[in-house]
């Protein structure tokens, strides 16, 4: 009898412990729950130009490693029709997006440094490369 006592009360202690663990999330530790609240507060700082993303309503900054931000959640939002790029600060929650990583808290300022044109024309270029090389054969 008493084996079978100690028995079902470790069994009790193991399900009460397994389901106060389903409680927090799964399997989740502390240590990790912890670790994952840093990273949702990182603050991030960047620059450059804002483009759209086809097919999307997303805008996007590069980022120093060569991900994107996406900062579509920024109001106002830039305008994109004055062609600068701009300097941000931003909070990265851990979130990706289809654009890139999702930045929120979004404060942007205008850099006055002109970006260039969203989709560069090559065939103009050849075109113009072609021109300029029979000019100077004639001339």
């Amino acid at each position: 009898m008493r084996v079978w006592f100690v028995g079902a009360a470790a069994a009790a202690g193991l399900v009460a412990f397994g389901l106060a663990g389903c409680s927090e999330g799964g399997a989740k530790t502390k240590v990790a729950q912890a670790n994952q609240v840093v990273v949702e507060a990182t603050p991030v700082t960047a620059s450059g130009c804002v483009r759209p993303v086809e097919n999307t309503n997303c805008l996007v900054v590069k980022g120093r490693g060569g991900g994107y931000y996406d900062i579509s959640t920024a109001s106002p939002a830039p305008d994109l029709s004055k062609g600068v790029a701009i300097s941000l600060r931003g909070k990265d929650r851990g979130k990706n997006t289809q654009c890139g990583r999702q930045l929120t808290d979004v404060k942007w300022s205008y850099l006055g440094i002109q970006c260039g044109a969203t989709l560069p024309s090559t065939a103009s270029t050849a075109t113009d490369k072609d021109a300029k090389g029979k000019t100077e054969k004639a001339g």
